[in-house]
């Protein structure tokens, strides 16, 4: 099973960082490929099973159910549901780490999956970085701007 990991320090204090973050259904405030997102069927945001639908910029849809929410150790998780993508079974991670006495926090991004196509793992693998990358450096900025 194909995996992606990701992590860097964030130039925000963890609580800030997670409070935007946690917003499930607000991803297209500070992720440059998502020009609409929302959660389904009235849903409150943040409620683990609740779906968010997303609106690529190329105007494809994904549909991303919300598996785990932990306040406390500052991560969730969540699969997709619809991706106009060649993959099952695509489960994503976020975890932020505040670092003792800085404004700052450490976050890591995971997301494995199966391929339909498994000679294509490197390129879908590939994709996924860069979406998880765009969004992680839109992410700083957006936190430095609020």
């Amino acid at each position: 099973m194909p995996m992606v990991e990701f992590s860097a320090v964030l130039d925000s204090d963890a609580a800030h960082a997670w409070s935007v973050l946690k917003k499930f259904g607000e991803i297209q405030r500070w992720h440059p490929t998502i020009v609409e997102s929302g959660i389904e069927d009235n849903q409150p945001d943040g409620m683990v099973g609740c779906i968010r639908k997303l609106v690529l910029a190329d105007g494809a849809v994904v549909r991303e159910r919300l598996l785990s929410v932990d306040d406390r150790n500052l991560t969730f998780s969540y699969r997709f549901e619809e991706a106009p993508l060649p993959l099952d079974n695509y489960v994503a991670t976020v975890k932020l780490a505040p670092l003792t006495g800085q404004s700052k926090a450490f976050i890591s991004w995971s997301a494995s999956f199966e391929l339909r196509e498994p000679s294509r793992a490197e390129q879908y693998q590939e994709v996924i970085r860069e979406l998880i990358v765009e969004g992680h450096h839109s992410l700083q900025t957006f936190l430095g701007q609020s």
